[in-house]
């Protein structure tokens, strides 16, 4: 116990242990007696904190004494004497050195794996742009468009995927990243490969931004880059005009996906369950594995719908 000046009233045995010391030799010595200057300071500032605002404190405290980092769980309470007065402050302190030395390992340990998941990221973002590229120079000896066509769709997957490690890389949660911008970007990138003429084809976007999980967020990717390079490319043919709208929001625990043109039209011979066009088989595929429900609408135009629940990490 102490007075407002950090006078010690009274000291426990293990208290006084702690410092070296038994409790008669700390009875009416000061902080500044036992403690760095700048030490004892601060802890009589915290004794007159209790005191001038009447309210007990529970802090963590790193104690350097006696050539030894310490830590102590600390609590001060206000002591009030018979005239309903504070006139002294009760500190009880627990050393927590050990648990603190185990947190700050942790700490380090999880630094560094944050460090290498970001490097991780970094690594895969840019082996898929080296995949994205070498598909890019291997299409220019390509004869045959559906050939070409071919290298081309491969190369917008891989980089819809390297957008993600991207995102991943340059952001501080390296688990989720914020899925309204990285479809904007994706469909903005899609627009300036696949449209020729940007002023038949508008692209409206109505996304918000939600926080999507990495494993969600691939799949989704690749179903995303599917269906707005597929109405680029066959929803709009003969110079048609026409307009491309991408919708994506969290409806209370489910996430809604919505791309939809004005164009042709879907196929009415084409059924998504059976079909060889390996982008729809992708989109059905990919669905299913983020546990997701797929609705085709065929008239006017052209709508995918896809709904799901995000799935939690024991799933």
């Amino acid at each position: 116990m102490y007075d407002e000046n950090g006078i010690f009233l009274m000291a426990n045995k293990s208290g006084a242990h702690s410092m070296g010391k038994e409790p008669a030799e700390l009875l009416g010595h000061s902080l500044r007696d036992f403690f760095p200057l700048k030490l004892a300071e601060k802890q009589i500032e915290l004794i007159r904190k209790v005191i001038s605002t009447e309210e007990g404190l529970d802090i963590e405290m790193f104690v350097p004494y006696g050539g030894k980092d310490q830590w102590f769980s600390t609590s001060l309470q206000p002591i009030y004497g018979h005239d309903n007065r504070i006139r002294s402050v009760q500190v009880i302190s627990r050393d927590i050195t050990e648990i603190k030395e185990t947190q700050i390992k942790l700490e380090h340990a999880l630094e560094e794996k944050d460090m290498l998941m970001k490097e991780i990221y970094h690594r895969v973002k840019n082996n898929l742009m080296v995949i994205s590229s070498l598909l890019n120079l291997q299409s220019r000896y390509i004869k045959d468009e559906e050939a070409r066509g071919i290298f081309k769709e491969s190369q917008e997957r891989a980089h819809s995927m390297a957008l993600i490690h991207e995102r991943l890389y340059r952001s501080t949660d390296l688990k989720h990243i914020d899925y309204g911008d990285y479809i904007r970007t994706l469909t903005r990138d899609l627009f300036r490969t696949y449209v020729t003429d940007p002023s038949r084809i508008n692209l409206e976007l109505e996304v918000e931004d939600v926080m999507i999980d990495i494993n969600t967020a691939i799949p989704l990717g690749l179903i995303i880059n599917e269906l707005v390079s597929n109405s680029m490319k066959h929803a709009f043919p003969e110079d048609r005009t026409g307009k491309i709208t991408v919708k994506f929001k969290k409806d209370e625990d489910h996430y809604i996906l919505e791309v939809k043109d004005n164009g042709v039209g879907f196929p009415s011979d084409i059924k998504l369950g059976k079909t060889d066009s390996l982008g729809l088989q992708l989109v059905t595929s990919l669905t299913e594995q983020i546990g997701g429900e797929l609705e085709l609408q065929r008239s006017p135009g052209t709508t995918f719908c896809i709904k799901f629940k995000e799935k939690g990490i024991d799933e």
